[in-house]
């Protein structure tokens, strides 16, 4: 049923909104021919002609009358694409019309064959692929389309649906990766084509499928055979590889795809294995900064002279504490340095990595990172106090074996950060947070009194252990002990 509408109201409504929005409304409303006849005849303006040349049951007279009186192209254009435009008249504009109508023409859907046969040799190239891209026209002038000297032309006919598959072989034959391109990831061609693709040895036809959404399984299934190992790794969360395809992938000449399946989470243990005796640095490497490595694997690594894996495992966030401990006693100063910097050390391991190894480069390490430790063992304070760094001072004054010479030493260090680091030591006596208490440095002075704050008075304080110049000091000490 036409809708009702008075001329003024549809004149006022294309001024406003303009001509395609209520083309749009009164799609399917359609409106009268005597509104759209008398609109025409009493309204001549640009935007009224325009509305006319794409309204799609304008009187056919109309679109004749605007084709011969308005050179305006748009308008031409339009009237080219509506569905009541003459046949005689779209012959007229195929051969008459400016570059735009053409255009506008070669899109139509609804194109004969003369027509389409005038516009295949157009001297226009947008012509050319707009024809291209009509997915209405026959497989004969494709096929003629396929053979244009100019790859947008054969771009554009790539990109269509109901390729023949003639068609479809000529263009993945095609010089331009261009038009190739869309043919694999966008040419809307038949199943089994597709599949033939996926199973395919071409590299470049199986990546670019990789374009296309939600392929279905067949092809997926397909493209996991794929030589290529970018593919696979593009469509691995598509599916759960076995454990036969991960061992093909850790057995392959690819260097690629032995690095990336060393990175895989869940990795088997015998994949694992085979990896770890990879020729390439970078794929062992690569295993040991796995954070699902298997403790066996680990320990096979960590024991090795492999130092690039060695020090890879020792930045692993998951080991087990075994593999942590071989590590510490590795012969490799790289390799323990690693360990260092783990914010996971037990007294265990800083024992190896201090006292076993005496490095003090490593210590140094430690001492920089604020990392706090009381075995230090005593020979080793010696060569500490021997050094003129305060962080090895400050890393010194967390020891439970200092001497009370050593601990009046580190009272009356230069450096604040020192005598900080003294005020946590266990081992200190009342009298020694009394006196550190009173420091000039108020850090110092404020973290002792919080101390001092939380000691019981008649908590019982052992004296530090005493060496053989501290005799008569120690035995003051025992004696106000024991008074207390």
């Amino acid at each position: 049923m036409p809708a009702e509408i008075k001329l003024e109201e549809l004149l006022e409504a294309i001024r406003k909104d303009g001509p395609r929005k209520v083309v749009q409304q009164y799609r399917h409303n359609l409106l009268p021919s005597r509104v759209l006849i008398d609109l025409y005849s009493e309204h001549p303006e640009r935007d009224v002609l325009l509305f006319l040349a794409l309204y799609p049951t304008v009187p056919s007279q109309v679109l004749e009358d605007l084709a011969e009186a308005v050179v305006d192209p748009e308008i031409q254009a339009a009237a080219a694409t509506n569905p009541r435009c003459t046949h005689l008249l779209l012959i007229r504009m195929a051969r008459e019309g400016g570059a735009p109508v053409r255009a506008a023409l070669a899109a139509n859907k609804l194109l004969n064959s003369k027509i389409t046969a005038e516009l295949m040799n157009d001297s226009n190239l947008f012509v050319r692929i707009a024809l291209a891209g009509n997915g209405s026209i026959n497989d004969s002038y494709r096929t003629a389309l396929a053979l244009d000297p100019e790859p947008g032309v054969r771009t554009a006919l790539a990109g269509t649906a109901k390729l023949s598959d003639e068609v479809v072989h000529a263009l993945s034959a095609d010089h331009s990766a261009v038009v190739r391109a869309n043919l694999y990831g966008y040419g809307k061609v038949s199943p089994e084509m597709l599949l033939s693709w996926a199973g395919s040895d071409d590299v470049e036809a199986q990546r670019l499928l990789l374009t296309r959404t939600n392929p279905k399984p067949e092809i997926v299934k397909a493209l996991r055979l794929s030589p290529d190992f970018q593919v696979q790794e593009a469509i691995k969360d598509l599916y759960e590889p076995t454990e036969a395809d991960l061992l093909a992938r850790a057995e392959s000449d690819d260097e690629f795809q032995r690095l990336e399946t060393a990175k895989r989470k869940d990795l088997p243990a015998e994949i694992q294995h085979v990896l770890a005796s990879d020729a390439v640095a970078e794929v062992r490497v690569a295993l040991a900064a796995n954070p699902d490595i298997d403790e066996e694997v680990a320990l096979r690594i960590a024991a090795s002279n492999d130092t690039p894996a060695c020090e890879a495992l020792a930045g692993n966030p998951n080991l087990p504490d075994a593999v942590k401990v071989e590590l510490c006693h590795h012969e490799s100063d790289s390799v323990r340095l690693n360990m260092a910097y783990r914010d996971d050390l037990t007294d265990e391991l800083l024992d190896i990595l201090v006292n076993q190894n005496e490095d003090l480069n490593l210590i140094g390490h430690l001492a920089i990172r604020g990392i706090v430790f009381s075995g230090t063992k005593p020979e080793l304070l010696d060569r500490l106090f021997a050094k003129k760094r305060p962080s090895l001072h400050a890393f010194a004054a967390g020891a439970a074996q200092l001497t009370h010479a050593q601990v009046r030493k580190l009272m009356r260090d230069n450096a604040p950060s020192v005598r900080l680091a003294l005020c946590d030591n266990p081992i200190l006596t009342r009298m020694a947070m009394e006196e550190l208490s009173k420091d000039w440095n108020k850090s110092v002075s404020d973290k002792t009194q919080k101390r001092l704050e939380t000691m019981p008075m008649d908590e019982p304080t052992e004296a530090p252990h005493l060496d053989d110049g501290d005799e008569d000091q120690g035995l003051v000490s025992k004696i106000v002990n024991f008074f207390k």
